[in-house]
């Protein structure tokens, strides 16, 4: 059910037999040339339109701003600090809390999210609450490792023609390569950089290193809808299966974090 096509009625109905809430978080973002500014937000909606057909739970709408900082540079991207996100979230589930929400699971499609969302996620878990963050390019991966990839690439391409083809635009794809700090210490990432062979954590902003904004092993140029559909499918089949579990699980105590 998703709470943004309800009225009130609907929803306290609802809590009188559930407490179970799905909060959907993305981002608006530059991934590349070709793809959308919001295909951080494509993905995770997607995948709970598939989701909500198959299982009862109460789905708030997407948050499209999530935080972004690494992609200022770029335009149309927009970012919220990691506290301000983390007081929206905190306050969006302390809303749900008061009508009845005990188990949240946060479908998030943006890595730079997690710094808040953990920290929702473990106030929820030592309250005696239950919070969880399922990351879809994460799970992806672990599902099948030929579906893994980087920022932008083939991965993400993959799910945006499996849902919104139009807005892909292969015909901008290019190469995409990141600019070395020095003639012996290379970037490979957009927070980690080599020298002689041993990884180091440098956050950088982006379109200081990258002028086209995906980066990653997964090329654009290897994405398919029919890749894009079957990992969407996979992923949602076992989110099913993920809130099914998590009805089952008793709800504890509260434990103080210190």
């Amino acid at each position: 059910m998703f709470s943004i096509e309800t009225s009130w009625l609907d929803v306290q109905a609802y809590f009188k037999t559930n407490d179970s809430v799905m909060i959907i978080t993305g981002s608006l973002e530059c991934h590349g040339v070709h793809n959308p500014l919001g295909a951080d937000t494509f993905v995770p909606e997607a995948l709970a339109q598939r989701i909500e057909k198959q299982t009862e739970i109460l789905v708030l709408p997407a948050l499209p701003y999530g935080s972004c900082d690494y992609l200022r540079g770029f335009p149309g991207t927009v970012s919220l600090s990691t506290e301000t996100l983390r007081r929206v979230l905190q306050e969006i589930v302390d809303s749900m809390r008061a009508h009845g929400a005990r188990r949240f699971l946060f479908l998030n499609g943006h890595g730079g999210n997690l710094p808040a969302l953990e920290q929702v996620a473990l106030k929820l878990n030592s309250q005696g609450d239950l919070g969880i963050i399922a990351n879809w390019w994460q799970m992806a991966k672990e599902i099948d490792p030929a579906w893994g990839g980087g920022h932008g690439g083939g991965e993400e391409t993959a799910a945006m023609l499996a849902i919104c083809p139009q807005a892909v635009h292969f015909e901008r794809c290019r190469e995409s390569t990141l600019k070395p700090l020095s003639e012996n210490i290379t970037t490979t990432g957009f927070k980690t950089v080599q020298f002689k062979g041993v990884t180091l954590t440098m956050p950088q902003p982006i379109a200081a290193i990258c002028d086209n904004g995906w980066t990653g092993p997964d090329h654009p140029a290897t994405a398919s809808a029919s890749w894009g559909e079957a990992m969407l499918e996979a992923i949602s089949q076992l989110l099913i299966q993920l809130i099914d579990e998590l009805k089952h699980i008793p709800l504890g105590e509260a434990h103080e974090v210190r």
